[in-house]
């Protein structure tokens, strides 16, 4: 049985692959698409968040990290 996470938060610069990358790919591929996906990056402009929802993030969020936000975010996401 494989086992997979209720819930990713990926930065945008990355070694090898940068988030949007990596984002796009798991949201295209049918055994990860259901999982939800947080951008949260230094980033901070309204390009990169265009960026980051059209290849399927369900939230940007901007760094210096807003720890009320993210965990509301991540309970937003995960209460479906």
């Amino acid at each position: 049985m494989d086992k997979y996470p209720d819930l990713i938060v990926l930065d945008v610069m990355m070694p090898i692959i940068n988030g949007y990358n990596l984002c796009q790919l798991l949201k295209n591929d049918p055994k990860h698409k259901h999982i939800p996906i947080i951008i949260l990056t230094s980033r901070n402009n309204e390009k990169d968040k265009q960026i980051g929802h059209e290849v399927g993030a369900d939230a940007y969020l901007a760094k210096p990290l807003d720890i009320p936000l993210l965990l509301g975010k991540i309970k937003e996401l995960l209460k479906d």
